[in-house]
């Protein structure tokens, strides 16, 4: 994440990307989705260069016949939530405000588009030195063993351009304002009062759910789309806490009672500092703080076998209580991402 942010930065020194709802394009305007796919352990040592990003767009629009209007996210989580304004930045194209996610998930057809019958198709992936990848048909459920495929030829990680979409499709079927309330759930983050890290005063500032807060006393590493999982004992209360996770946040069981799953937007924050934590940051004797953030996309019932827990081998019980409160997006989709 720290990568992306540096190379956003750099990007937007020259002039800021547009950010817009899908519905304010034109309705014939094409918005390809562009993101970046590899192992983190590969990412973590080779930079990713802009200039693939805006040629893998500028490819899966010549590989569908049209001409790339707009830049969209894939998921709204990671890496991925900043890349796309890069490629945005690069190719002087606006950042549509929304996602095909909602979150962030480990596999291409967890999209609300898949759940809309779309298929991902062209799909491009760029390599370094520019080695390019173009997958002009393919169905959803083919589509991610085509990407790990091919991503492992390219050597472990590539520029990713998919889903080219008119902005009214889009606009019916995408997640909307995800980018606007990101920042904004940022902005409270940095600006939220210090009042002694407590569980619930974070809860309050971002309007979410304290779920559980203690030290990690033990990880059991994840085997390739198995997932693994952290344990922690919560200091306030003595229940023991598992957390289920991939490269993202499955599910928060607390003394056996389930309190948080896919689709919910699980988060993890480090207490001293209130820097949120990826999965492959927790550490054994590291302390946390875990909240279930609003939701910003719907799921229908139906998605349940796509984006849920079954999706990762998990059968917990259903969650404990509904997440009453609304996201507030607060005040920031006019401002440019950054």
């Amino acid at each position: 994440m720290a990568t992306g942010a540096l190379l956003l930065r750099r990007e937007l020194a020259d002039a800021p990307v547009p950010l817009v709802p899908a519905a304010a394009l034109a309705p014939d305007t094409v918005v390809v989705h562009a993101g970046l796919v590899g192992a983190p352990d590969v990412l973590a040592e080779r930079l990713a260069d802009p200039d693939d990003f805006a040629h893998a767009v500028r490819t899966a629009a010549e590989a569908a016949g049209v001409r790339a209007g707009a830049v969209g996210v894939i998921e709204i989580g990671g890496l991925n939530a900043v890349v796309a304004a890069v490629a945005a930045a690069r190719l002087g194209l606006p950042l549509v405000d929304g996602d095909l996610m909602g979150r962030a998930f480990p596999r291409i057809d967890q999209t609300v588009a898949a759940v809309h019958g779309v298929d991902p198709a062209p799909l491009v992936l760029v390599g370094p030195g520019g080695d390019t990848v173009v997958v002009r048909e393919c169905s959803r459920r083919s589509a991610e063993r085509l990407l790990r495929a091919n991503v492992l030829a390219l050597g472990g990680a590539a520029a990713l351009a998919v889903h080219p979409l008119p902005a009214s499709r889009l606009a019916a079927i995408g997640v909307r304002d995800s980018v606007s309330a990101c920042l904004g759930l940022g902005d409270r983050l940095l600006t939220a009062p210090d009042t002694g890290g407590t569980p619930e005063s974070l809860a309050d500032a971002l309007g979410a759910e304290p779920l559980a807060a203690g030290r990690v006393e033990e990880i059991v590493p994840r085997q390739d789309l198995t997932p693994g999982w952290a344990t922690l004992t919560d200091g306030r209360t003595g229940a023991v806490v598992r957390v289920d996770l991939l490269d993202e946040y499955l599910a928060v069981t607390v003394d056996g009672v389930t309190r948080a799953a896919t689709p919910q937007i699980i988060a993890a924050v480090d207490p001293s500092g209130r820097r949120p934590l990826r999965a492959d940051q927790l550490r054994t004797g590291g302390h946390l703080i875990l909240l279930r953030l609003p939701a910003l996309h719907d799921w229908p019932p139906a998605a349940e076998p796509l984006v849920g827990p079954t999706a990762f081998g998990l059968d917990p019980a259903p969650p404990t209580g509904p997440l009453t409160r609304p996201f507030d997006r607060g005040t920031v989709p006019t401002r440019s991402p950054s």
